[in-house]
């Protein structure tokens, strides 16, 4: 199963967080833990979270819904010993709250990959993201793939927004900030319609 909510809509997010934490190549993870779960009638995931283990020792958790109470911009915190960094992706916006500093917001150009790719195609310029520095992606894909299938909430979890066709889960928007904050499952966070997490091993990749 793919094509679900980490894998589709919020991939980007999955994709920079691997990134942003040096770890984008197959390689470089040790392990991934998923929780796929759906409010919706469908057969892909729609509330999920995964958290990546790279072999540097670090976690990448991220925690993703379709099903949020209000929408809002995707984010991806980088955690540090003497503060943080939050990136709104799609905004190209970066606040930076350093102990002893006042926070700083900062705005950044943007740099168009499939116009790197096609100028690449075309004369040669390097590549900004080779195919290789997706395989850590890949590996949640394929971890997300051989899951077991997404498992839906309770009638109980979920409502219905009056005058619109969607479903909410109440109380997903502070669980997803939490496992932002503490690098944190669902199911650690005391989420009590979640299941332990489905642990995937990467097979062995070659480095040569």
């Amino acid at each position: 199963m793919v094509d679900g909510a980490l894998t589709n809509p919020l991939a980007h997010a999955v994709a920079t967080a691997l990134a942003l934490a040096g770890s984008t190549r197959a390689e470089d993870v040790a392990g991934i833990e998923t929780e796929l779960l759906r409010a919706n009638d469908i057969e892909s995931d729609d509330t999920s979270c995964v958290r990546v283990t790279t072999v540097q020792g670090g976690s990448v958790t991220v925690a993703a819904t379709l099903c949020a109470e209000r929408a809002d911009e995707p984010y991806v915190v980088v955690h540090g010993t003497s503060g943080r960094i939050t990136f709104w992706y799609k905004q190209d916006r970066v606040l930076l709250q350093r102990a002893d500093h006042g926070p700083e917001e900062l705005h950044f150009d943007r740099t168009d990959l499939l116009e790197n790719l096609v100028a690449h195609l075309r004369d040669g310029t390097e590549l900004l993201v080779t195919p290789d520095d997706t395989g850590a992606f890949m590996q949640v894909v394929e971890a997300i793939r051989t899951a077991p299938d997404p498992e839906p909430l309770p009638d109980a979890a979920w409502r219905r927004v009056p005058g619109e066709d969607r479903r909410v889960v109440p109380g997903i928007d502070a669980l997803v900030a939490a496992a932002a904050d503490r690098l944190c499952l669902y199911s650690e966070l005391g989420a009590p319609w979640a299941r332990p997490a489905h642990h995937h091993l990467p097979e062995e990749v070659s480095t040569r």
